[in-house]
């Protein structure tokens, strides 16, 4: 999943750039605007890998606080994200790690959206409760987003390495 959260990423580092008129494929990073990038205090470590990958630092994010079962509170969201301008992105999570808990992705649709902020959630060990009628709910409004990543060897029992990155944009 940390490959496949960096694929998902770099697409959302190429498209947030894009709109504010910076190409990064041509140009590079070396004078782009800063992106933003906005996510929960406890996301998985595999994230801030990730984000290195993209030549985003690890220390540049805003960590967005948490419940007691660590899904993101979209009103601490909302607050930290008005204070921005220019690229944001902006990293859910279905399945945190510790507890299971999915965040409220609806609300945070809603907040990303009206900041212009792309979506992408970290689904490596939650998202394929969209598969199960019982856990369906879990997944509620996920379909808003930008871009998504999971895992197949931790329910498909497949090799460690298969990661899946899905990209709303091609």
């Amino acid at each position: 999943a940390t490959v496949a959260n960096g694929i998902c990423l770099a697409a959302a580092r190429t498209g947030t750039l894009l709109k504010a008129g910076w190409d990064p494929d041509a140009d590079g990073l070396f004078g782009a605007p800063p992106v933003h990038v906005l996510i929960g205090a406890d996301a998985h470590s595999s994230l801030f890998s990730s984000l290195q990958l993209i030549g985003f630092g690890y220390k540049r994010v805003t960590k967005i606080a948490t419940d007691d079962q660590g899904r993101m509170r979209p009103e601490v969201l909302e607050a930290e994200i008005a204070k921005l301008s220019g690229p944001k992105i902006v990293i859910a999570q279905a399945g945190q790690i510790n507890t299971g808990a999915f965040d409220p992705f609806p609300e945070i649709a809603r907040i990303a959206k009206a900041h212009d902020a792309w979506l992408h959630v970290d689904g490596a060990f939650g998202l394929w409760a969209r598969a199960t009628p019982g856990r369906k709910h879990l997944t509620e409004g996920i379909e808003l987003c930008d871009s998504w990543c999971t895992d197949g060897h931790k329910w498909l029992q497949v090799p460690y390495d298969s990661g899946f990155a899905i990209v709303r944009d091609k």
